[in-house]
């Protein structure tokens, strides 16, 4: 998995100097003119883009599976749960 990216737009603390930049992990970045501290002004997830996906609908979808199979459980009523169970359990036995 490649490494989280993000824009991130800067300023200096102490003069004036602004820029925007790439960036992968939480680092100190000092100002290239005075070489004082700067500030986060703006930052912006970076989603890599893989072709025939869209990466706004796999988000949705890790959000939604997520609780997707305990809400579905609490909704079934319990004969249907129990059948369920037992079909589960006897695929297992078959393995054996």
């Amino acid at each position: 998995m490649p490494a989280l990216r993000k824009l991130v737009a800067r300023g200096c603390e102490v003069c004036e100097w602004q820029g925007q930049s790439v960036e992968t992990g939480a680092k100190t970045v000092d100002c290239p003119w005075c070489h004082a501290l700067t500030r986060i002004f703006r930052e912006e997830w970076l989603i890599p883009v893989v072709a025939g996906t869209n990466p706004h609908a796999a988000a949705l979808g890790r959000l939604g599976a997520s609780k997707g199979g305990t809400v579905r459980a609490e909704r079934l009523p319990p004969s249907r749960r129990r059948e369920i169970a037992r079909k589960a359990a006897q695929a297992r036995w078959r393995r054996r």
